[in-house]
């Protein structure tokens, strides 16, 4: 993070103690740094468009503030290994040749 930015506060998890039981030793979601990182993610892991043509994913920003990413089916709390974030949400991606669109974000 560069100096002098301020990052928001972080927040913990503070769903169903299920939810968190239910994510046993789950890895967290993939660390993107960069564009070419988040290709071969949805690549990798087989991540199709949705019939209109968007990519939906779970994403968490972490307490470093890095973005991570995991299936659209997964938890937050998986997302971000159990550890506090500072924004959750889902993402909708639209692959553009090479490149790669956020079309939506929630918070």
């Amino acid at each position: 993070m560069e100096p002098g930015i301020r990052m928001s506060n972080l927040f913990q998890y503070v769903g169903p103690k299920a939810i968190l039981d239910r994510m046993g030793e789950a890895p967290p979601g993939k660390r993107i740094e960069s564009v070419a990182d988040l290709r071969e993610w949805l690549h990798s892991t087989g991540q199709r468009p949705n019939r209109v043509g968007l990519i939906p994913l779970t994403f968490v920003i972490d307490e470093d503030g890095g973005l991570r990413v995991a299936d659209r089916a997964s938890e937050h709390v998986a997302c971000s290994g159990r550890m506090p974030v500072r924004s959750a949400g889902e993402m909708f991606l639209r692959v553009v040749g090479n490149g790669v669109e956020v079309e939506e974000v929630s918070n």
